[in-house]
């Protein structure tokens, strides 16, 4: 297994480091610039899980992240903007019809209060103490409400850890559902809680 990661994340940089170079000689034919940049990531990803025996969505983020650095890749991701989007919606698509009512009775109900605690509490409550210790230029209050929700990563990790047995149905469906919640009232919230203006409004929701 450790040989595995170990050559997965070899295979990872250096796709991160070959990319860029492939895009450039690309740029002036935008059907191949965009079916490469696709095809590396998939190609990674697909990789990530066969040969090393990682889940297949976290290879997908891993994958994700190697090939996004640089200036040739941030064009990459203009063009795969659209594509993203529309992913979104199928992620909280997803997401809604994963959830379990059944589930979340009894026991799931204090799994998700807990869930939404401490993402309010040990996320929320970090990212406004760090932002006031480095004093950013942004509100505080409102980076902290933008970036107080259970993002992608964390529906990777919990998919992973139910598939493997270790999160019992009850946890699952309350970690979907603190998914759901923290994510649409990030995006609501952000909009309200704001002293720096539209400007940081607009950054806040982005990041």
């Amino acid at each position: 297994t450790v040989l595995g990661i170990i050559a997965f994340a070899a295979l990872a940089v250096a796709s991160a480091r070959f990319l860029p170079y492939a895009l450039a000689g690309l740029r002036t034919q935008p059907d191949l610039f965009l079916t490469v940049s696709v095809a590396t990531g998939l190609a990674l990803a697909g990789a990530g899980s066969l040969f090393t025996g990682i889940p297949l969505a976290l290879a997908a983020f891993i994958a994700g992240l190697s090939i996004t650095e640089g200036p040739v890749s941030a064009e990459a991701r203009r063009r795969l903007r659209p594509f993203r989007d529309l992913f979104a919606i199928f992620f909280f698509v997803a997401i809604g019809t994963l959830i379990d009512p059944a589930a979340l009775l009894g026991h799931g109900l204090g799994w998700l209060a807990l869930c939404l605690v401490l993402v309010v509490v040990a996320k929320s409550g970090v990212i406004f103490g760090l932002a006031r210790l480095s004093r950013l230029p942004a509100d505080p209050g409102q980076l902290a409400v933008g970036l107080g929700q259970i993002g992608e990563f964390g529906f990777v990790l919990a998919t992973v850890a139910v598939a493997r047995g270790v999160l019992p149905p009850e946890v699952y469906a309350a970690l979907l559902a603190a998914v759901a919640i923290s994510i649409a009232l990030s995006s609501i919230l952000v909009r309200y809680v704001r002293r720096g203006g539209p400007a940081t409004t607009i950054a806040a929701a982005d990041a």
